[in-house]
Formats: C-alpha cells, sequence, structure tokens
C-alpha cells in the first residue's frame, strides 16, 4: 500500500493552490483530478490582492498578470442596457502599472493601490489554473494525476485508507494517507460521505456561461474596452467578461424560468446583447447555478475540506475562488505543523472556527451584490426611454448603480477579513475596525491580515515573510530576543526574526514586536515580550 503524508482530491484552483502551498513547504502531496485535464473555459475572472500575495510568494504572480487584460489598460466597468442601448453608469479604475510607484500619498494612490502590491487582477480562471499547475509539476514533493478519482475513504486515528480508480483503465489503488483534504467542487463527495449539510441560500439565478472569440466587437458598440459589461435589460441581462483587451469575452447570460441553457442559440444570445451580427467564435458553453451556501462543518479528524466544497458562491464580486485559496492558505500550515509534530491538538479545530465565519461573510455579501444587481435587471425597454420620463427613471436608477460600486472595488472584503475569537489569536483588547466591503483599514491588529507596504522599490514588507512564524523587530531599544528564540526551538516550531528600520513600517504595525503567522496573519503584537513565552507559543499553535 501507497503511503503519502497528504491526499488531495480535486485539482481545479482550490486543490491546485493547496497542493502548491504544501509543496513550497516541502510536504510530500499526491493530487487526484478525476478530469482529462484543467477546465479550459474561464469561470472567475478577477484574482483577488489577496489571492496574488500568496502567488507572490511561489514567484507565479508575473506569469498570471501578464496572462490575463494587459497592466498598462484603465480598469473600466460599464452598466448599460445593452450594448446597443444606453450608458447607465461607469466606473474607470487607475491603470494597474500606477501601483508600481513607491509611498505616493497623491490622489488616488492614497487608498487602494497602498493597500496591497496588486490590485484585482484580471486573468481568466483557467489561466490562473494553468499557471498554478505549471509549479505544482516543477515540484519534486508532489505528485498530480488527472483521470484518477476518489472512491472511498475509511479514517482512523493514525490515518485515511484512500480507494483510487483510474478512469481510463478501471484499475484500482490503494493509498495510505495521514490526511485526506478535499477540494472536490460544490457536489463533494467527501462532504456528503462525512454527512455535513450546507446552510445558506440556494439557487439564487441559472445561467449559461458563453465563451467566444470576437474579433470586431469592440467595433460593433460604442462604448470603450471594459473589464465587465453588465447589460441590464431583461431580456439581455448578465455580464460579459473581457479577457484580453477586445477580442475574447465570456457572457453570463441570465436563463429565465423554463430556459435549459442548452437550447440557447449562443451566437444569437451575443448578437442580441450586441445589437449588430459580427463574426463569432464560439469556444465552449457551460451551464452554473449561483448560490450562497456554507458547510455547516469543514471536516472531521484526519479528513478537511476547502473551497467549493465548503461554500457556494455567487460570482458578483469575484469572492468565490479567492475565499477558497485563503482556505487553503490557511488549511496547508496547519497541516504542516501536525505533520512535523509541532501543531497542538487543537490547531486543526481552529481552521473551522476561523474560515467558517469568513465562509459565511463572503457568500453573505456575494449573494447582496448580486440581489442588488439582479434588482436592476428587471427592467425592460424603459431603460432606453426618451423623454423627461426616462432621465428620470435613469437619474434614480443610477443612484442606486453607483452603491454597487462594491462589486468591482472591495478590498474591504478581500483584504479586511479578520479571525475574531480565534483560540489561536492572542488579543490585544484593541478595538475590532469596521468592516466595510469597498474599504480596507491597514492594521496590524492581532486576527488581521499583516499589512503591506513598500520598503523599497519593488519590496513589500510581506516579502520578509517566510514559511514560518515571523517576529518583526520595529527597532528601538534594544530587547533580548534569545528567549522566544530559544522557546520555539525547544518546541519545534519554525520562528524567523526580522529586523525592519523603516518609520512608516513601524507606525502602521503600531508595536516594537509583532509575531505573523505561516499565513501570512498577525498571531500577537506588543511592545516587549510576555513573561511566560511558552504559554504565547502553545496558544497560537493550537495546544
Amino acid at each position: 500500500m501507497k503511503e503519502v503524508p497528504v491526499l488531495i482530491t480535486g485539482g481545479g484552483s482550490v486543490g491546485l493552490s493547496l497542493a502548491a502551498e504544501l509543496g513550497w513547504r516541502d510536504i510530500d502531496c499526491l493530487v487526484v483530478e478525476e478530469a482529462e485535464g484543467l477546465n479550459q473555459h474561464p469561470r472567475a475572472n478577477a484574482v483577488a490582492n489577496r489571492t496574488m500575495e500568496y502567488y507572490r510568494r511561489w514567484g507565479i504572480d508575473q506569469a498570471i498578470t501578464d496572462a490575463g487584460v494587459p497592466p498598462d489598460h484603465l480598469a473600466d466597468y460599464y452598466w448599460l442596457s445593452s450594448l446597443h442601448g444606453r450608458e447607465l453608469h461607469c466606473i474607470s479604475l487607475p491603470p494597474f502599472k500606477k501601483i508600481k510607484e513607491v509611498k505616493d500619498t497623491t490622489g488616488y494612490v492614497k487608498e487602494e493601490h497602498t493597500w496591497s502590491p496588486y490590485l484585482k487582477t484580471i486573468t481568466g480562471q483557467n489561466e490562473v489554473e494553468n499557471a498554478i499547475l505549471d509549479y505544482v509539476q516543477s515540484r519534486e514533493s508532489i505528485e498530480y494525476r488527472f483521470n484518477w478519482k476518489l472512491m472511498s475513504f475509511a479514517q482512523e486515528d493514525t490515518g485515511v485508507t484512500c480507494e483510487l480508480e483510474d478512469q481510463n483503465s478501471g484499475a484500482t489503488e490503494t493509498i495510505r494517507a495521514q490526511y485526506l483534504l478535499a477540494c472536490d467542487g460544490g457536489r463533494s463527495a467527501v462532504r456528503e460521505a462525512l454527512g455535513i449539510g450546507l446552510s445558506g441560500r440556494s439557487d439564487l439565478a441559472r445561467f449559461v456561461s458563453i465563451y467566444f472569440k470576437a474579433p470586431d466587437f469592440m467595433n460593433c458598440h460604442k462604448f470603450g474596452p471594459a473589464n465587465i459589461f453588465f447589460p441590464l435589460h431583461v431580456e439581455v441581462a448578465g455580464f460579459i467578461l473581457n479577457w484580453d483587451g477586445g477580442t475574447t469575452f465570456t457572457y453570463h447570460l441570465m436563463l429565465k424560468d423554463g430556459l435549459e441553457w442548452d437550447a440557447v442559440d449562443p451566437v444569437a444570445a451575443i448578437e442580441a446583447v450586441l445589437g449588430a451580427a459580427t463574426p463569432i467564435e464560439i469556444i465552449s458553453t457551460q451551464p452554473w447555478t449561483a448560490h450562497a451556501l456554507v458547510a455547516d462543518q469543514y471536516g472531521l479528524g484526519r479528513v478537511w475540506m476547502a473551497g467549493d466544497a465548503v461554500h457556494l458562491f455567487t460570482p458578483t464580486g469575484g469572492f468565490g475562488m479567492n475565499t477558497g485559496v485563503s482556505d487553503a492558505i490557511d488549511l496547508a500550515w496547519k497541516v504542516q505543523a501536525m505533520l512535523e509534530g509541532w501543531g497542538g491538538e487543537h490547531l486543526l479545530e481552529s481552521y473551522f472556527e476561523e474560515r467558517h465565519p469568513i465562509g459565511v461573510r463572503n457568500t453573505t455579501e456575494a449573494a447582496d451584490c448580486f440581489d442588488r444587481l439582479n434588482a436592476a435587471m428587471q427592467y425592460g425597454d424603459e431603460l432606453d426611454e426618451e423623454g423627461p420620463k426616462g432621465d428620470e427613471f435613469r437619474s434614480r436608477l443610477g443612484v442606486d448603480l453607483k452603491d454597487q460600486e462594491k462589486l468591482i472595488s472591495s478590498s474591504g472584503t478581500l483584504l479586511g477579513y479578520r479571525y475574531e475569537g480565534s483560540p489561536i489569536i492572542v488579543s490585544d483588547d484593541t478595538p475590532e475596525p469596521a468592516d466595510n466591503p469597498r474599504t480596507y483599514i491597514p492594521i496590524a491588529r492581532p486576527g488581521h491580515r499583516a499589512p503591506h507596504i513598500w520598503l523599497e522599490e519593488g519590496v513589500s514588507l510581506l516579502d520578509l515573510l517566510g514559511a514560518g512564524f515571523t517576529l518583526l523587530d520595529f527597532g528601538g531599544e534594544e530587547v533580548d530576543l534569545a528567549p522566544i528564540k530559544d522557546a520555539a526551538k525547544k518546541i519545534g516550531l519554525p520562528l524567523e526574526i526580522v529586523f525592519i528600520n523603516d518609520d512608516d513600517a513601524a507606525a502602521l504595525y503600531e508595536r516594537r514586536l509583532v509575531l505573523v503567522r505561516p499565513d501570512l496573519m498577525v498571531a500577537w503584537r506588543g511592545d516587549v515580550l510576555p513573561d511566560d513565552l511558552p504559554a504565547l507559543l502553545d496558544n497560537v499553535r493550537g495546544v
């Protein structure tokens, strides 16, 4: 019987990210994906700034950026009656290249461009998965198999016995894993086998996703090369995602009651929203359904789940894949800690305690974005009505659409999550900041993301954080840090000490000493080391 430390079932974006993070940590794992290859139909279109921070550590951030909309393009977003109708609202964000400026505190840069080394990166999920797969296949510690399916599993206190089947030959193989990690999608067989239910809202809407090329698309309408168009007329309602600057798109058309996705003529649907005939090449079509569901538990014993297996989203806001990747990062370091013996007996329990509230928070926010957009997609010809009555209607609608900008500008959701009340976070009793979907408040309060700041051209403070725990020392009077190094060494906890001589960074982090976890979240901070260092380290490692 083959033995592996970790078996991952499901090799999509979250399964690949989990494997990549484990591989980056030199943890041996086997990944099985029952499909014969990656899904080349783009689904998610936005890689969150937080997700890109993780991908930066593996060195694939530039490949993902290069595969998407060119970073020097303005990021425009249009709400329209249709592409042959009226503009109802538009926002235009500066190009991603502007983020390279260091400590520029003028204009728009004062806010979102200073919160992360990245904005949302507009790259198709298919391209993202290709880039991660390349990285995964470059790591000797990872074995990745297409056409293999997990058929059953049985767990005991010491491991999980898994039965796999080759989907081509029908051959079977028994694998003994210390941990089974399931990223097997919304219809997760592992979740079903564990008897774990889902809570929330299901079947918010049904869509058909049409992936197509149209070289003259941009010449067929009067609007600019937006990242996303939102046609609101009830007959063409949905959203159109731009993948390359103006020739390749995905049209997500909302289906009316009783209409099946395979009954839609994709070329006719595109021409209807465009209002013109043009050469169109249909690459693929796929159906999907919008939900806002979260699993009641994220795992049990030595079997844990991440991604769509534990939460199902509507894509409004772009939170689904990105929430799943943060699941994977949280889970990976905790599994590593258990495999290496320095994790406490309650460490894996904290995965659910930290990530479940974020799953509820993010699915609720995505559903709210969808509800607001959907409410504006119930109108017909009145969207284009001439005269004062039409002008008044569009003016009222425009006020509502402006409030929907959190669909696009959502760094508060993507960066501002926090693990409030986590048993492995040491509170400093400072007040919790507001959780605003649009606005992120950079703060090094325990339980929050370690905030980014440029230390020099192209070097983020995040670049100094290693695979283990990092104790940041922002200078001042000499402090003896040998005791915490000795305490960490005694229990095998990986700890690096990094000295930072930067007044702006020190002001941002607010305390002399800040302990950052392997997942780039703040675990503790203070101006002096606590008297009981073993207790601090036991707390943050789940003893």
